[in-house]
């Protein structure tokens, strides 16, 4: 069946105990729940990262920018491909119920860009908030000087628990509190470059969060920002064999109440 994706997600309606993950690409990615509530985190549909750093896109947009319409919206940091100005405003202009979550200085770009004060929330490392059916916690992320604010989050959803790690280095001590949350699904970046974590050290993180199930990220956008599928493949099957992970394409939809199933 060849559907857009903006239309996948619309038609996806998981039950009582589902979550619904698609992949947007890069570091993006959209949650649904069973209330048909949408969260999306990083989504980065523009080319931003063109227009200001000169790196074109790998792989395009997987939906136009008017396409997306959630109802909470997650910023790990205020990195172009994170925090997509050229989208966002017109997003939260477009759905004013809609609520924005942003560490410190994506917090005071948005204001800037005069996004309504009451639907942004300053989310700082150690913040948390329900947002409907979605209860979020901003954990610690280390992205280096130039994003000392930038968070990972713990994102619970129909009584699962979703930990985006963000842009981060591996530090074992510090993730320690995230990891001893018992996680369903980790989300990790594995391209190794900007002070990100690559391919064994995304595999060390999964040996001490120990999730269900493991998404890498943060791959194939741009040809500088680096990413080993296949190496992340291989230091999985061989140090960390016992912990399950799944490869997702651009635009996929999985669906996850403690178990993986695909939606089509």
């Amino acid at each position: 069946m060849d559907m857009r994706v903006a239309e996948k997600i619309k038609n996806c309606h998981p039950k009582e105990g589902e979550t619904a993950v698609c992949w947007l690409g890069q570091a993006g990615f959209l949650l649904k729940n069973s209330r048909d509530e949408i969260l999306a985190v990083d989504p980065y549909l523009s080319d931003a990262v063109e227009r200001i750093c000169g790196l074109k896109r790998l792989m395009m947009a997987v939906m136009e920018p008017e396409e997306l319409n959630p109802d909470v919206l997650a910023i790990s940091h205020h990195d172009e491909d994170h925090l997509d100005m050229d989208i966002i405003p017109e997003i939260m202009r477009r759905n004013p119920k809609a609520k924005l979550l942003a560490p410190a200085t994506a917090y005071r770009m948005c204001r800037e860009a005069e996004i309504r004060k009451e639907q942004l929330v300053d989310f700082n490392e150690g913040d948390r908030i329900a947002c409907g059916g979605y209860e979020i916690e901003a954990v610690f992320a280390d992205h280096g000087d130039h994003a000392p604010d930038a968070v990972g989050m713990l994102i619970r959803s129909e009584g699962r628990l979703f930990y985006f790690s963000g842009d981060t280095s591996y530090q074992c001590d510090r993730m320690k509190y995230a990891a001893s949350r018992e996680v369903d699904v980790l989300i990790v970046p594995i391209n190794g470059e900007y002070g990100n974590m690559n391919a064994c050290e995304a595999t060390e993180l999964v040996k001490l969060v120990k999730p269900k199930l493991t998404i890498p990220s943060h791959f194939w956008t741009f040809i500088r920002h680096g990413g080993d599928p296949y190496l992340f493949d291989r230091e999985m099957r061989l140090e960390a064999a016992e912990y399950p992970f799944y490869f997702m394409c651009q635009g996929e939809i999985i669906l996850w109440d403690g178990r993986q199933r695909n939606w089509k």
